[in-house]
């Protein structure tokens, strides 16, 4: 069997066994030692071997250990100051103010713009505070899970400054206009590509209908042993995570609001210190920085100012070890996930993936094209889980073929970054939905399922207005 078309069938295998099984981890491991024996012709000992270096090779580049750092500092971070008391706190100085799920739900957007440098950042930091809002007023969690999911990967993707995906998108578009022999402006043309980048624009306004108008996503009732069951199982069993200096304190909102303002402008200082070397500004300095790099710097540092402040309000020492390390546990089961997404990932595209699945792009009509680069990113991204992934391999194959065509290279672009996009927001692969449902306490592949018709919506409206541009 070619290896293309084997490229195709493993993803898709590892889907369909994580929603029949409702166990991502082994189908993902399933996946890459399959993925491991197919690049090896067949040999189970070399592919098992192939499919460890694949793993380690994807998880050991300096980018995906700052991330998985990054995970389990913030969740450390984010347990520390639930057990002091700051999330209540800050619960009970907006209990006035928000009364219902609607209420809780933009409060996702109110903090988005503090925490929009990452979706990883904005994930966590949104998700901590909302989830407890939603809690309060009973609100229904696969909703939060998919108004988080949105905000925290495609409001940030067509945000052009200050983001981890600027400076990555760029690299990519410069590359691929060099391989096309053209030079400069790459930021116009990313600019220019923003609005074509419909299923992120499509997604954001259907997820601002959802919290107006509180439609879709049944509220299912749990019973207290299923819900401490999901606990357990996800490494979020709170029974386990409360002790007797945090039940007898008084909730403190700045216990809250504090460490989370020291987290936000550590980050922006960083940035702006790991890009003011390319000069032009602060805004600049941005879109230069080491991301990465930056924000797990900030939130070790949080950590540690953090423990001190509480250290200052008589908390014990030992409390404090003990929830930093429970609350990085709970980021444990979506790091596994990455790097074994990662792993995937690679092998994948080692077997042909894209090569396969863009073959017949070039004996389709013109005015096609983008519709057809975005479809392929849509099945690219969605069984590979991976956004950045899909565009590294798409970018530099949609540049050239636009500008030999004379298509639209906005629009090109557009629909490159708009069929990416859907692997981070609807695969169960995908960072950002195994983060967001993690988060918001709700199993991945329900949360997946749960929000399937409205990413199935934003595919087909996003198709159409492709096409309808590229007539224009």
């Amino acid at each position: 069997m070619p290896h293309g078309l084997i490229s195709v069938l493993i993803p898709i295998a590892v889907i369909v066994l994580a929603i029949i099984t409702k166990r991502i981890i082994p189908c993902l491991i399933v996946g890459i030692l399959l993925g491991g024996i197919a690049l090896e012709g067949g040999n189970i000992v070399s592919g098992i071997i192939a499919a460890a270096d694949h793993i380690i090779k994807s998880a050991a580049s300096k980018e995906s250990i700052y991330i998985i750092f990054f995970l389990f500092l913030f969740g450390a971070l984010a347990e520390i100051i639930k057990v002091a008391g700051g999330i209540k706190g800050f619960v009970k100085l907006t209990e006035k103010s928000v009364k219902t799920e609607r209420g809780a739900l933009a409060a996702i957007w109110a903090v988005t713009p503090v925490t929009f440098i990452d979706c990883c950042f904005h994930d966590i930091a949104a998700g901590t505070i909302a989830k407890a809002l939603v809690k309060k007023v009973d609100g229904n969690k696969k909703r939060l899970a998919f108004v988080l999911n949105v905000t925290s990967c495609l409001l940030i993707i067509i945000i052009p400054f200050g983001t981890t995906y600027v400076g990555y998108i760029m690299g990519l578009i410069t590359s691929a206009l060099s391989k096309a022999d053209i030079s400069g402006y790459a930021y116009q043309l990313y600019l220019r590509s923003i609005p074509y980048n419909f299923y992120s624009i499509v997604m954001i306004v259907i997820s601002i209908l959802v919290i107006i108008f509180n439609f879709g996503f049944n509220k299912e009732v749990k019973t207290e042993e299923q819900d401490s069951e999901f606990a357990k199982e996800h490494g979020l069993d709170e029974a386990n995570e409360q002790c007797t200096f945090a039940e007898s304190v008084a909730p403190r909102p700045f216990n809250l609001i504090l460490p989370l303002a020291f987290l936000i402008v550590s980050t922006f200082f960083l940035l702006w210190l790991t890009g003011k070397s390319y000069g032009g500004g602060f805004g600049n300095a941005l879109i230069h920085a080491d991301f990465e790099k930056s924000i797990f710097i900030s939130s070790l540092i949080s950590v540690v100012v953090t423990a001190i402040y509480y250290l200052i309000q008589k908390m014990p020492l030992k409390e404090i070890e003990t929830h930093f390390l429970s609350g990085g546990g709970e980021m444990i089961p979506p790091i596994v996930i990455l790097i074994l997404s990662w792993g995937l990932a690679s092998i994948v595209a080692n077997l042909g993936f894209v090569e396969f699945a863009t073959g017949f792009v070039r004996h389709i009509p013109l005015f096609l094209l983008p519709v057809a680069i975005y479809l392929i990113g849509c099945f690219v991204s969605y069984f590979m889980g991976t956004a950045w992934g899909t565009w590294a391999l798409l970018m530099p194959m949609a540049v050239p073929l636009a500008v030999s065509t004379g298509s639209s290279l906005a629009l090109v672009i557009g629909a490159v970054l708009a069929g990416g996009a859907l692997g981070d927001n609807a695969s169960p692969l995908g960072e950002t939905a195994v983060l967001s449902a993690t988060i918001a306490e709700v199993p991945v592949m329900e949360h997946v399922k749960s929000q399937l018709p409205f990413c199935l919506t934003g595919v087909i409206i996003s198709a159409a207005l492709f096409i309808i541009f590229s007539l224009i």
